[in-house]
């Protein structure tokens, strides 16, 4: 069965509804993890754009996944995060840093290494739930 552009619309729609109602009714946590899925999503797409031979720079997925990174690192609390959420930026900064770096070079391997150490920390966050 081939999907039509209204099929492909709803679903969209349909995706984006269900991930804000999850939002909606999610703790700290639970929202930090659904960045980190949305990050791995946007990395991994990027990566099989460039393993296909597509250029990556100002496409939307780069532009989501710096946005992301941004917005994690503009969440840390580092009155109450103290050490943690100064060494937490610095990760976020370092990642933003080699996606830039990756996406400017076109490199899927530099891709899938920041996608390995999103995943790292992405799974230290799971286990505070």
């Amino acid at each position: 069965m081939t999907a039509t552009a209204s099929t492909v619309r709803a679903t969209g729609l349909y995706r984006r509804l269900q991930q804000e109602s999850r939002a909606a009714a999610a703790d700290p946590v639970e929202l930090v993890t659904m960045l980190y899925d949305e990050l791995e999503t946007a990395i991994g797409v990027l990566g099989a754009m460039v393993r296909q031979g597509q250029r990556v720079s100002a496409t939307e997925p780069a532009h989501r996944a710096r946005a992301i990174l941004i917005g994690l690192d503009a969440g840390l609390d580092h009155d109450k995060g103290g050490d943690v959420a100064v060494a937490l930026s610095r990760v976020y900064r370092s990642m933003r840093r080699k996606l830039d770096e990756a996406v400017a070079q076109n490199s899927a391997e530099a891709l899938a290494d920041l996608l390995q150490g999103i995943t790292t920390v992405s799974a230290a966050w799971r286990q505070l739930r």
